[in-house]
């Protein structure tokens, strides 16, 4: 009877545990469909909380909308504009237009509390342009890792 009752808890333990887990992961992760060929990806797993790494891709809010990019800068780096070819520590970011819309962002260090994004498609809106900017860190909502790339 004993040994019937601590298999039953054991059987409860686990398929609470099981409930439990799934319901964290559920309130972590997002499937997100990518609509901009600013990243290589189509569809990403996105996880809520995970600080990003430069490297990586990262979720942020920008003007009330999500977006994913590149994470290539964070606080003291230094930015320059050469040419208006962007570079981030000695890592080209890419060729940044001008016209009478877009300009391309000064040379200068990244402060602190904030990042430094870029897409890796010549035409992608990010901090390569003073209107875009650099992104505050508290405005990153997590990390994503690509699933399925464009066509």
């Amino acid at each position: 009877m004993i040994r019937c009752l601590r298999e039953q808890l054991s059987e409860f333990r686990v398929v609470w545990g099981s409930i439990l887990l799934l319901l964290l992961l559920a309130t972590q992760i997002n499937i997100v469909f990518v609509t901009s060929p600013s990243i290589p990806y189509r569809l990403c797993l996105q996880v809520y909380n995970m600080k990003p790494r430069v490297g990586d891709i990262c979720v942020f809010n920008y003007k009330g909308r999500k977006f994913l990019k590149y994470l290539v800068g964070t606080a003291g780096d230094s930015i320059k504009n050469i040419n208006n070819n962007i570079y981030v520590g000695n890592s080209k970011v890419g060729y940044a237009e001008t016209n009478n819309v877009i300009t391309p962002i000064n040379n200068g260090i990244i402060s602190e509390g904030y990042v430094f994004v870029a897409g890796t498609h010549e035409k992608s809106f990010d901090s390569r342009y003073k209107e875009f900017g650099l992104i505050k860190v508290n405005d990153i909502r997590g990390r994503a890792c690509g699933l399925m790339r464009w066509k």
